[in-house]
């Protein structure tokens, strides 16, 4: 008895597989949907923020209305501290300084700003630091606690994204400054807006 399949059973059985192949992932999505699973949000290093506050509203800036001015808006990367500009204020901005040369042709859709209730002396800017390339945004109310001291990526709606501390030794500032720009790239990557 020859136990080969024969060619209609044989194209049988290689249609359905080929069925399975394409109707196995789209059931198993639908399960995971249907049960709500999202995964594990995944960083390089940034810690992901969720606060009702808004970037307008932290600098006091009327909010966008029209949704032509929003999708003309940037990606920002802004260091928020209490006081003028300190040691670790400095660092911070050297950080994203260097961030943000190193995005290159990305840059256009980024914008950095300094955010603070203190003044800041231009003199004690190092000359190492450009400091004309951020946007200073003096506000008179105090800024949130969990901010002080912290570089925060901030999406084109002026939704706080992701927060980082530059208070370790170099090389860990060095490696977090890295972790940052990952983090900039993909959300650049992932938006359509800004």
């Amino acid at each position: 008895m020859d136990n080969s399949l024969s060619p209609s059973n044989k194209s049988k059985k290689q249609l359905l597989l080929l069925a399975c192949a394409f109707v196995i992932p789209v059931v198993l999505a639908k399960v995971l949907l249907t049960v709500d699973f999202k995964g594990q949000v995944k960083t390089h290093g940034g810690e992901l923020l969720t606060m009702a506050q808004t970037y307008p509203q932290l600098i006091n800036e009327p909010p966008v209305d029209n949704q032509k001015n929003a999708l003309q808006q940037s990606w920002r990367v802004a260091y928020f501290t209490e006081n003028g500009c300190d040691k670790r204020c400095i660092d911070g901005l050297y950080h994203i300084q260097q961030t943000y040369k190193a995005l290159g042709r990305l840059q256009e859709r980024v914008s950095v700003d300094l955010l603070n209730s203190g003044a800041v002396e231009p003199s004690s800017i190092p000359d190492y630091l450009s400091f004309e390339m951020f946007s200073h945004h003096q506000v008179a109310t105090a800024l949130p606690p969990s901010l002080n001291n912290k570089v925060v990526i901030i999406d084109p709606h002026g939704n706080l994204v992701m927060s980082y501390q530059f208070n370790g030794e170099k090389q860990q500032n060095l490696s977090k400054a890295h972790d940052m720009l990952l983090d900039i790239k993909q959300l650049l990557k992932l938006s359509r807006i800004g």
